[in-house]
């Protein structure tokens, strides 16, 4: 059986943006200022992609349960790779991307409990509270943006520090002042992270709690 490409055109696309992530890792690693800035217009391109497959998805008809997981391993995979990336880069502490690897396993193994039990991954917050912070549009576009600003953040760090245009004075002044603000923003993208765990956790507690028992 042949996959129709209009009917998975929303998990083609997921998968492409897996490929383009581990494209502009690699190339953003290479400390070659044109190569960086490539690197930097890829990630630019998978970022936009992220926005884009369940759109497609909806526009053709093919948004499903399945679809939403690979949609959920394409952001575990980016978020992960990316945040070990600058952790390597020494751009944040280790600790954000052992907290935020950490996270992403137990919150996966929420969503295959609830999926084997038929439960979507944005059907799983069903109180007031949990659908704010985790299944609402405006807090899947906000955790979106946080993740927008980490990144590419990170990226233009990349960029300056490989460019040999730019005085020695200036890019020290430039790049500290980055550096800073892609901690902060990685604090707050980690808190925001286990804001959203901590309410997937309390929406699915009591088939936790079944599946314990049983």
């Amino acid at each position: 059986m042949k996959l129709s490409l209009t009917k998975n055109i929303g998990n083609f696309t997921t998968l492409a943006r897996i490929l383009f992530i581990f494209m502009s890792i690699c190339l953003l690693n290479l400390n070659y200022f044109p190569l960086v800035c490539l690197g930097t217009v890829i990630l630019v391109v998978a970022v936009i992609m992220d926005g884009m497959d369940g759109y497609l998805a909806r526009k053709y008809n093919n948004s499903n349960k399945f679809g939403s997981l690979i949609d959920t391993l394409g952001d575990r995979i980016t978020e992960n790779l990316l945040v070990i990336f600058f952790a390597y880069k020494h751009f944040i502490p280790l600790w954000i991307p052992l907290i935020f690897v950490s996270r992403s396993f137990l919150s996966d193994f929420v969503r295959f409990v609830c999926f084997r039990s038929g439960i979507g991954t944005f059907e799983i917050n069903s109180s007031k509270w949990g659908f704010r912070f985790v299944a609402s549009i405006k807090s899947r576009v906000g955790y979106l943006l946080l993740k927008i600003f980490v990144f590419l953040l990170g990226s233009a760090i990349l960029c300056i520090e490989s460019s040999l245009s730019t005085s020695v004075f200036l890019n020290s002044v430039i790049l500290l002042s980055l550096k800073e603000w892609l901690i902060y923003g990685s604090w707050i993208l980690v808190a925001f992270n286990l804001i959203r765990f901590a309410f997937q956790l309390y929406d699915s507690r009591s088939l936790l709690r079944k599946e314990l028992i049983n």
